[in-house]
């Protein structure tokens, strides 16, 4: 993945949980854990640990959020597929 080699982060998302990471990431561009838990059928620990193993492999980046100013506590991190495989996810998955 790292390494930009074709379609390789194929190998990344064998599971239906990472499937639907990235189809959602397709899908909305960004998103945060929260917001991807609450779209499928992982628990919020199990997402994360995929996001985890996915962001280690490049398949996706993540940012620290942005506060809104009004909402108390930390902003959630977002998460985005990487350029390097944004294109190929997009054309495979629709």
């Amino acid at each position: 993945m790292k390494d930009g080699s074709g379609t390789r982060w194929l190998d990344a998302v064998a599971d239906p949980v990472r499937l639907h990471i990235l189809r959602t990431l397709a899908r909305l561009g960004e998103a945060s854990a929260t917001e991807l838990a609450d779209r499928g059928p992982a628990s919020y620990q199990t997402l994360r640990r995929h996001l985890e193993a996915l962001e280690a492999e490049g398949v996706i980046e993540s940012r620290r959020g942005v506060s809104d100013g009004h909402t108390s506590g930390r902003p959630a991190v977002r998460f985005r597929l990487s350029p390097a495989v944004r294109e190929s996810v997009s054309g495979l998955l629709g």
